[in-house]
């Protein structure tokens, strides 16, 4: 195994994953990529989700970009800190409502062969309309994906 990819959003759910892939880290001795995502279009309504996750400090005046990256770092430090691993932070803004892409490109230009995401629990007419990220990153990733349900 060469890394995790690790793909978070303001959620318990997210931060659940990020302690499995952690836990598997640890246990492996590999690094965990964790990639925080905002998509434009939501970007306002996510980025103030990150602002108000408790205990992460974050200010209005702090830009979209270093908003995003400084909560994947405060996860990585709280969630992956206890079980020593060691972690690389990066934060993106995507262009697009299908995230699927910028993930994958993630994981490959990180050299990972595992990703962990969570699954929003869209339904079943969102899905048809918009499709399923997590769907599309197991089909068109080559290599594990672990998928936790919101």
């Amino acid at each position: 195994m060469n890394r995790i990819l690790a793909v978070v959003k303001p959620t318990d759910t997210d931060v659940e994953l990020l302690e499995e892939a952690g836990a598997v880290a640890a246990g492996t001795g590999v690094e965990v990529v964790v990639l925080a995502l905002v998509s434009e279009g939501s970007e306002d309504a996510s980025v103030d989700s990150i602002r108000q996750w408790d205990g992460f400090d974050a200010t209005k005046t702090d830009e979209t970009a270093e908003t995003v990256n400084r909560f994947a770092e405060y996860l990585g430090s709280q969630i992956l800190d206890p079980f020593g691993v060691e972690y690389l932070a990066v934060g993106e803004r995507i262009e697009t409502t299908r995230p699927s892409s910028k993930i994958i490109d993630v994981a490959e230009n990180h050299d990972c062969d595992h990703v962990y995401v969570s699954n929003r629990g869209r339904s079943p007419t969102g899905k048809a309309l918009f499709g399923d990220t997590t769907q599309s990153v197991i089909l068109n990733f080559d290599g594990f994906v672990t998928v936790r349900t919101a």
